[in-house]
């Protein structure tokens, strides 16, 4: 069954400048469609609320508000799911992690607006069959192995500092739809970009540029999930056939690495992600990255400032992703 994270804080966050995350809770998604809302759309409840202590029956909440806020001036938004009693809430954009404080907590919805599930973040991951670009030339991405370089944006080799994989089933992917690869095929994101067809997981994020970004955001490259980048044409979302093996690839830092010509994040431990995996790989992560244990926001900020789901769509058509060279990356 698909999961998500639920969020306790501190307080109520209307009015309140700063709140604590003080917990998270793992549960299951119990909703017979992909959306969270406020109503339900039939009025059925949207996931188990028996781990979390003092929570109404989800398909009635008290109170269901957007918010927008900011943790270690890293942008954030999230939903509170009620605001009587112990306050609760589910994080849409960015990342939150137990003791975080959100500060500058704004009302931007007084009913939020629902939201996929799919859209929350998840395993961020490359499928095992892509050739990653190294200073000895193309290698397959499951060849490589911890202490091995990688090519980076700034044209230099970096060692991996861990490798982790997850094997999903055909079974496995029939049943939780949403983990199926994203398929962005060969030149559908510029000339050559990507060389061949290119298979990630739906919350893998890929470089995009645009002019229009450098006018809206005042950035020339930004990030963007390769579900929010779907066209139903030349980016499409694969069936659940035959399975597929996911690989994290992780750095010292958020790194861009390039993966059949495309230029895509590496693995980036930020709270929900860690939220998502099994106590021994969090444990083995932890043991390389000792700070990840209290503070998820311990690693770094992401190499390029992130595009929301909504903001991808309305720049679709002007997006492409920037070429090979390295040299597009320089200041």
């Amino acid at each position: 069954m698909a999961s998500i994270t639920i969020f306790e804080i501190d307080g109520d966050p209307f009015g309140n400048p700063s709140v604590t995350v003080t917990q998270g809770f793992q549960v299951t998604i119990t909703d017979d469609d992909n959306f969270l809302e406020n109503p339900d759309n039939n009025g059925s409840q949207q996931f188990d609320t028996l781990p979390i202590p003092g929570l109404n029956n989800s398909g009635s909440f008290q109170i269901f508000e957007g918010y927008s806020a900011t943790v270690g001036g890293a942008p954030v938004t999230y939903t509170l799911l009620q605001f009587s009693g112990t306050q609760y809430i589910v994080v849409t954009s960015g990342n939150v992690a137990v003791n975080d404080v959100l500060t500058g907590n704004s009302l931007a919805q007084s009913t939020a607006p629902a939201v996929e599930y799919d859209n929350l973040p998840s395993f961020v991951c490359f499928t095992s069959g892509s050739h990653i670009l190294t200073p000895s030339g193309q290698r397959l991405i499951e060849e490589v192995k911890a202490g091995d370089h990688v090519i980076t944006a700034d044209g230099t080799g970096r060692a991996v500092r861990w490798v982790g994989r997850r094997r999903l089933t055909e079974a496995d992917l029939r049943q939780t739809p949403k983990h199926c690869p994203i398929r962005i095929s060969a030149g559908s994101l510029g000339p050559q970009t990507p060389s061949r067809d290119l298979l990630l997981s739906p919350q893998h994020r890929v470089v995009v540029s645009s002019p229009a970004l450098e006018l809206h955001h005042s950035h020339p490259m930004m990030l963007a999930t390769a579900k929010s980048l779907l066209n139903g044409k030349s980016i499409t979302q694969v069936p659940p056939s035959g399975g597929v093996e996911y690989i994290h690839i992780l750095f010292d830092q958020h790194e861009l690495v390039n993966v059949e010509g495309l230029w895509s994040e590496s693995f980036y431990p930020g709270g929900y992600t860690l939220d998502a995996m099994s106590s021994a790989v969090k444990e083995e992560l932890f043991e390389l990255f000792p700070e990840l244990h209290s503070d998820t926001g311990g690693y770094g900020d992401t190499v390029l400032p992130v595009l929301k789901p909504y903001e991808v769509q309305m720049l679709r058509p002007e997006l492409s992703a920037p070429c090979g060279a390295t040299s597009a990356f320089a200041h």
